[in-house]
């Protein structure tokens, strides 16, 4: 699991993109814009999470696609994840962010 960061400047302040690799593979991609400056603990931990988070529910989602689920109810989605072993290390890298 790979993160690639990135800074720019932009009229109103600046942003932060962060895109998540998994074996080689793009799987999530997250923008934050910022007006004047970040509170957080190091740089781009915003932005880090936010792609974690996403790549989370991208898995969900593709899994519920896979199965034909048309409505996805929460014990549903408890089983996904405890049976994606994908999700389980994104939620273990999210927890170190």
């Amino acid at each position: 699991m790979e993160f690639k960061n990135e800074y720019k400047n932009k009229r109103n302040g600046f942003c932060h993109i962060s895109e998540l690799y998994v074996d080689g593979s793009l799987i999530a991609e997250a923008k934050c814009s910022y007006l004047n400056r970040t509170w957080e603990r190091y740089t781009f931990q915003s932005v880090m999470q936010k792609v974690v988070k996403q790549a989370i529910d991208n898995e969900i989602l593709a899994e519920k696609y896979k199965r034909g689920i048309k409505r996805l109810t929460q014990t549903l989605k408890d089983e996904i994840v405890s049976n994606s072993i994908l999700i389980q290390q994104l939620k273990e890298k999210y927890k170190s962010l």
